[in-house]
């Protein structure tokens, strides 16, 4: 009877997913949010952006970067990415252009839709510097920023959606358009 148990149990635990005895399978801490990778053919739907536009859209490939260069575009001329991010070349750069992966050393003014400024590198007379795809930006310079060439001054318009959305950040309030002048002035 024990012996007939026993098998049950194990059968019962393995169609449940918990696998044989003696085998190791992961399992997430209480509380933690599993991290899925989303490429950018559904990133929009991802973030709830059922049939969001995109007219630069590139299909992700296997190997390919996670944030591929924006295409470049004439002075004035406004492009879109992937979740409505806007971008238009002010000044062009004509150094190296920057990829996933590599240290920005940028300046940059950030305002709200209504034009008052949040933030500002210039202002503190220090740059910004950060490693393109670590994770560390909002998805709309992850997505917007890539292709610039030193030396470049673009200006990138976010929605809420791919930058802090519903979470109020400082002087953000919740669902911002941002609204970024930057300038890279160096790749390490």
């Amino acid at each position: 009877m024990r012996r007939g148990l026993l098998g049950f149990l194990s059968l019962a635990v393995a169609l449940a997913g918990c696998g044989e005895p003696g085998q190791i399978v992961p399992v997430m801490p209480p509380g933690a949010t599993p991290v899925h990778k989303v490429d950018e053919k559904n990133a929009a739907e991802a973030l709830g952006e059922q049939g969001a536009r995109s007219s630069s859209s590139t299909a992700a490939v296997k190997g390919a970067e996670p944030y591929p260069p924006a295409p470049s575009t004439a002075i004035g001329e406004t492009k879109t990415l992937t979740g409505d991010i806007q971008y238009t070349t002010l000044k062009e750069g004509t150094g190296e252009e920057l990829k996933s992966g590599r240290v920005a050393k940028l300046h940059y003014v950030g305002t709200l839709s209504d034009g008052s400024q949040f933030d500002s590198s210039r202002d503190r007379g220090a740059p910004f510097e950060v490693t393109l795809g670590s994770g560390q930006l909002i998805k709309g310079w992850e997505y917007g920023i890539p292709g610039m060439k030193v030396g470049e001054l673009r200006k990138l318009v976010i929605p809420p959606t791919m930058g802090y959305g519903a979470q109020e950040q400082k002087k953000i309030p919740a669902n911002s358009t941002l609204i970024f002048e930057v300038e890279l002035l160096e790749i390490k």
